[in-house]
């Protein structure tokens, strides 16, 4: 009878412990992962904020600050996205009173950063269409 009054240690078991480190290790996993994927979420809205900023800006100086050109060009901005603008034409009008003609073109600018491929993740594509007169295209 005496065996049985024996009072037991408190304290965990080894079995107790090791089940409690693999919760932990699993909270902590989750916890990680969930914090990685929301840094890969910032690092995407900040490039696509400074890519479409720069590029509306460009897309917006074409054929005010020079003629535009039929063609391929390629570049880096300052902050190092890299750029590929495509210009084609599109459509020619003649004005009824046959004072000029107005011309149309395709704008198509790709952005990404340095390393990835065009159509990747981490590019972004703008594309417009400038209308201009053949009087502006020659001043």
């Amino acid at each position: 009878m005496r065996r049985l009054l024996i009072r037991r240690r408190g304290g965990f078991t080894l079995i107790e412990t090791l089940a409690a480190f693999a919760v932990l290790a699993l909270a902590m996993s989750q916890l990680m992962a969930t914090l990685s994927g929301g840094a890969r979420n910032e690092s995407r809205a900040d490039f696509l904020l400074r890519a479409s900023r720069e590029g509306q800006s460009q897309l917006d100086a074409v054929g005010i600050e020079g003629p535009i050109a039929q063609g391929e060009t390629t570049g880096a901005y300052d902050d190092g996205l890299l750029w590929n603008l495509r210009i084609d034409p599109y459509v020619t009008i003649k004005s009824l009173t046959g004072t000029g003609e107005v011309a149309s073109f395709w704008l198509r600018l790709t952005i990404r950063r340095p390393g990835s491929q065009e159509g990747a993740r981490e590019s972004l594509t703008l594309t417009t269409l400038k209308i201009i007169s053949t009087r502006e295209a020659l001043k």
